[in-house]
């Protein structure tokens, strides 16, 4: 990763004077993007949470376990479709999946939300 120093290297003179100001909080910002771990895990989980039915499947989710049929009946849409969302879920290590005689069960990863969005203010409160 480039380095507070190293762009000052290499951006044009004339931008420097204008640029001088944010470069003292360069060196932070270049700590956070090697400080957190787990990006493309954080990325997902962001992905997972920008879909309206995904956020609704989650708030289902926080007050109990269900299978998928019953969640496509109560958000109204296509289990294929609740199926769809629920796999990004899961992607996102924010579901976990059981599998129940013919059914499959699905249950909020209380803990890895909570701990995405701990890692995530840690890196804004700096």
């Amino acid at each position: 990763m480039v380095s507070a120093e190293e762009i000052l290297k290499r951006v044009p003179k004339r931008c420097i004077e204008d640029i001088r100001e944010y470069m003292e909080k360069v060196n932070k910002a270049l700590d956070n993007l090697e400080r957190i771990e787990g990006k493309e895990r954080i990325a997902w989980a962001f992905k997972a949470l920008s879909n309206t039915t995904k956020l609704d499947i989650i708030l289902l989710l926080a007050a109990t376990e269900m299978p998928v049929c019953l969640i496509s009946y109560i958000l109204g849409k296509d289990q294929s479709l609740i199926s769809h969302h629920l796999s990004d879920l899961k992607t996102a290590g924010l579901v976990k999946e059981t599998v129940r005689g013919k059914y499959r069960v699905y249950r909020l990863q209380k803990e890895a939300l909570l701990n995405l969005f701990e890692r995530i203010s840690d890196v804004v409160e700096g």
